[in-house]
């Protein structure tokens, strides 16, 4: 018997050859933990259930469906995959027939309310641009996976803010881009006592709508096919001081914020994937580019990298298989403009790739965009 027993326990060679694949395996995804997973606050869903029924849709069913716990809406401080939400949001939009409802999400929830904490230590800031300053330094109290930068156009008269996700393989997700981008219009609208909000508004994505669909929810121009997402300000509005601000309401709220969510630093995998996807469409995605814009050394790079389990040309590939995917959904870009747009030389190559990530060519993934395995998830 106790012998019987002893051979369920002795593993053979084989199994331990196995076995050590598999730890070698999970430490590996545990290092590349970072673009491929994250959270938000439950409040960036806040008014969803709202939004879907007044379209005459299951908001409960919808978000099973995404794998996310309708109860875990309506809990204080509780949090979701962000990833599941982008999905959320775009399954929504379509099997409502709906193609701008995070904008209309966005005009419900009101703007600056979604970011929790935040917005105590926003609204009590000395002016518009230190609380979206305060707030690009303090993003990870709604979401680690998301990011702002506030950055000077060339003019110097005017600034931008730069909005990303920064998540692999959801090429699809206008939805949380112009549900961000329009929670952003109308919280600078808050904050400056309804003064001005964003004063220009560019989207990476193809038109969706009509353009004065668009203007329903911006006050100034909106643009598309853009290099990144952001809004525009003339720098003075950057400059307004915010009314009735509490100095002592904003010690409170930053104190807080330090205690109970210490700033981590990011992973370089999540840095290098932010950059990466920034400078493809600009034909600047390489090696010793992005080295230099994080002041390193090539070599440098490349051993951090394979430190955190990857390497910058796995990351290439999958920003590449990102766009690839996004591009061919939006059916009038010429398959040699998509080869372009991804560094490709000849179309061939586009071919080729297509074939490695999805098993199709560039033209069944245009007649049928679900086969994209992002696409196969929203199923």
């Amino acid at each position: 018997m106790q012998i019987n027993h002893l051979s369920h326990i002795v593993r053979t060679p084989g199994d331990i050859d196995r076995s050590i694949w598999r730890e070698s395996m999970k430490a590996k995804a545990r290092r590349r933990q970072g673009p491929s997973d994250g959270v938000v606050r439950s409040e960036a869903l806040r008014l969803y259930s709202e939004a879907v029924a007044a379209l005459g849709g299951d908001s409960d069913e919808m978000l099973r469906l995404a794998r996310i716990d309708p109860s875990a809406l309506s809990k204080s401080n509780s949090v979701l995959s962000y990833r599941s939400m982008i999905h959320l949001l775009e399954r929504t939009a379509a099997e409502l027939n709906c193609p701008d409802f995070g904008l209309r999400l966005a005009s419900r929830q009101g703007g600056i309310v979604v970011l929790g904490p935040l917005e105590v230590a926003m609204r009590n800031s000395s002016t518009v641009g230190e609380a979206y300053r305060y707030c690009a330094g303090h993003l990870q109290v709604y979401s680690p996976v998301v990011q702002i930068q506030i950055e000077a156009c060339r003019s110097k008269e005017r600034h931008f803010m730069r909005f990303e996700i920064l998540l692999d393989r959801v090429p699809h997700q206008r939805q949380a881009v112009e549900n961000a981008l329009g929670l952003t219009h109308n919280a600078v609208l808050t904050l400056s006592g309804g003064r001005f909000g964003a004063r220009e508004v560019w989207f990476t994505h193809k038109q969706l709508l009509p353009i004065a669909s668009y203007q329903q929810f911006f006050d100034g121009p909106v643009h598309f096919d853009k290099p990144f997402n952001a809004v525009f300000f003339n720098s003075s509005d950057l400059a307004q001081e915010i009314s009735d601000r509490n100095p002592q309401l904003y010690e409170m709220a930053s104190s807080y914020i330090d205690a109970q969510f210490p700033s981590a630093s990011q992973h370089l995998v999540t840095r290098v994937h932010a950059i990466a996807a920034r400078l493809l469409v600009l034909g600047l995605c390489s090696h010793a580019e992005i080295a230099a814009r994080l002041s390193m050394h090539p070599r440098t790079l490349q051993r951090r990298l394979r430190e955190e389990g990857t390497s910058f040309e796995e990351i290439k590939d999958n920003v590449r298989r990102d766009a690839a995917a996004r591009y061919l959904s939006e059916g009038d870009i010429p398959l040699t403009r998509v080869a372009a747009l991804l560094g490709y030389s000849e179309s061939s190559v586009l071919t080729r790739s297509c074939k490695r990530w999805f098993d199709s060519s560039p033209r069944e993934i245009r007649e049928a965009p679900e086969l994209t395995s992002e696409a196969r998830t929203l199923r």
